[in-house]
């Protein structure tokens, strides 16, 4: 028996980690005043900006999640279980980013119901991405390893400053995305192993795909575009590069802690947009 066989032979086994919303960040949670007095104004006033796109973004996950959902027939039962996992914890981002929000910007519910309910969820300009589960797949890979070092950096920007409660709200996202990484990988080396050198040639198309739009189409999927002054100009290709690294496809970029480690030139926080 070759390794092919035994890979085949074992059934893909998908994690998720189990944490409580209400337990970490209870919604009568009151944040301590001494939090945001001691806090650059600066700071807070661009945390501000980015829950006010990152709360809708983990939101726009449900239109997303139902496009997919009801695409095709012919999805795998393992492929079934990663998108049923994945919006599981991603309406949980969904909820625990609305109460950061709420607690930083001091919004109400009726302004953020507001807000998400006139939102329109462009998937026409990504469909050709998502051709079928394999495609899927990838793309998955290239947005899910995007928000792993996305709340990365986060995390030491913003979250670590308002205490323990919003900090492992903000380590838990990182986990999350990265977990949903992990789990597409098993079902593409389980399900599609033969279509793995096909991976590169797709990665470019959604690296191409992200620039060719130059703005966030409200669907979950390339909520990247809205921070792009945050990170170096060759964000895309480092993360193609980890990819690439993690299928043996490529060498493990040298630079990839300049992801979450660089800071843009003469701007001290992150630009409201």
């Amino acid at each position: 028996m070759n390794c092919t066989q035994k890979l085949l032979q074992k059934k893909v086994k998908l994690k998720q980690l189990k944490w409580d919303l209400d337990i970490i960040l209870p919604l009568n949670y009151k944040l301590p005043k001494y939090y945001t007095d001691s806090i650059d104004p600066n700071r807070h006033q661009n945390f501000t900006c980015l829950l006010s796109r990152d709360v809708y973004s983990e939101g726009d996950s449900q239109p997303l999640y139902d496009y997919l959902f009801n695409q095709s027939k012919e999805y795998t039962v393992e492929f079934q279980e990663f998108l049923s996992l994945w919006i599981e914890d991603e309406i949980k981002h969904y909820q625990a980013l609305r109460r950061v929000y709420k607690l930083i910007s001091k919004i109400k519910d009726s302004e953020i119901d507001k807000s998400f309910n006139i939102r329109n969820h462009e998937i026409e300009p990504l469909k050709f991405i998502f051709k079928d589960e394999f495609t899927i797949l990838v793309s998955f890979l290239f947005d899910e390893l995007g928000s792993t070092i996305s709340y990365r950096r986060d995390l030491r920007e913003y979250y670590s400053h308002y205490g323990p409660r919003i900090q492992r709200i903000a380590k838990y996202l990182v986990m999350d995305e990265g977990m949903h990484f992990q789990n597409a990988s098993q079902v593409i080396k389980q399900n599609h192993y033969k279509r793995i050198y096909e991976i590169p040639i797709i990665l470019e198309m959604v690296s191409s795909l992200e620039r060719s739009l130059g703005r966030y189409c409200k669907t979950f999927f390339l909520d990247h575009a809205q921070e792009q002054d945050r990170f170096p100009c060759n964000f895309n290709d480092l993360i193609i590069e980890i990819i690439l690294a993690h299928f043996n496809l490529g060498p493990y970029p040298k630079n990839a802690d300049l992801l979450w480690q660089s800071r843009v030139t003469n701007k001290d926080f992150t630009p409201c947009i």
